[in-house]
């Protein structure tokens, strides 16, 4: 004997149609679903669903909804796949209608992340952006791993945007003494994101200061030092003490004991 189970239909007592949204009153039930998807399912006042029926209506809303949270997204500002999944996800949505969504943004070309990739690297290469700080700036972006490894940095580019950096480190740094200036362009460099031996060459373009202008730097750190040490030390360990915070600066022995001595 077969049993066939009994299918639950629930009647459309009203359907009212609004300028953006469409609500649909079922067994005393209001569902309010988009304009856009009314189109889609043949509805009237008087038909009957099944439950499964209306979870299809459901879903298809939520994918409208889910879509036209992304695109306010993509307007606002290029995105990528993996961040707007993570939006996505925050919604509460499911694998299943973020899949949807994703899969639709991509054939309309509004998510293509080996493109997005190329866009990041022409603006952060205008930065003078080392590769190692970019690539870091793609993943931050949530640009898959398989298209950064696309990515081309010829070692002539990188020179040159080294090199465009060097006049703007050196008057960043043209108080110090040329020991520790070599030293703090030497690490803005790989703080910049380049290469070890990019960041050596171009330390070793650095301008050297003349004699006169590293005595006249070291006579101005000795006092600064001095002053900051004198409310510590005295006399023979506080000399002590300035000739190895001088040292660490980078400054010669023979230079600070002159001058140390000389005070």
């Amino acid at each position: 004997m077969c049993v066939y189970a009994k299918i639950y239909l629930m009647k459309i007592s009203k359907i009212k149609v609004y300028k953006k949204k469409v609500s649909i009153f079922v067994d005393k039930k209001k569902i309010d679903i988009d304009k856009s998807v009314y189109p889609n399912f043949y509805l009237y006042e008087g038909k009957e669903l099944s439950s499964k029926e209306l979870k299809e209506i459901e879903n298809a809303n939520s994918n409208v909804k889910l879509l036209s949270y992304a695109m306010k997204l993509r307007q606002k500002s290029l995105i990528s796949e993996y961040k707007l999944r993570e939006k996505l996800y925050a919604k509460e949505a499911n694998k299943k209608d973020v899949d949807y969504v994703v899969k639709t943004m991509k054939s309309y070309d509004l998510i293509n992340d080996e493109a997005l990739a190329s866009d990041y690297l022409e603006y952060y290469n205008s930065l003078n952006y080392g590769k190692n700080k970019i690539t870091a700036k793609l993943s931050e972006k949530g640009i898959f791993e398989e298209y950064i490894a696309k990515l081309k940095f010829p070692a002539s580019i990188e020179r040159k945007k080294a090199k465009n950096l060097l006049p703007k480190l050196e008057k960043k740094y043209e108080k110090y003494n040329s020991s520790s200036k070599k030293q703090h362009i030497y690490n803005a460099y790989i703080q910049q994101g380049f290469d070890i031996d990019v960041a050596k060459e171009m330390t070793g373009l650095v301008k050297e200061s003349s004699p006169k202008e590293e005595f006249t730097k070291l006579k101005s750190d000795y006092n600064k030092v001095k002053n900051r040490l004198s409310r510590k030390y005295q006399k023979k360990e506080l000399k002590q003490k300035c000739i190895q915070a001088l040292m660490q600066k980078g400054y010669r022995l023979n230079d600070i004991i002159k001058v140390v001595e000389g005070n």
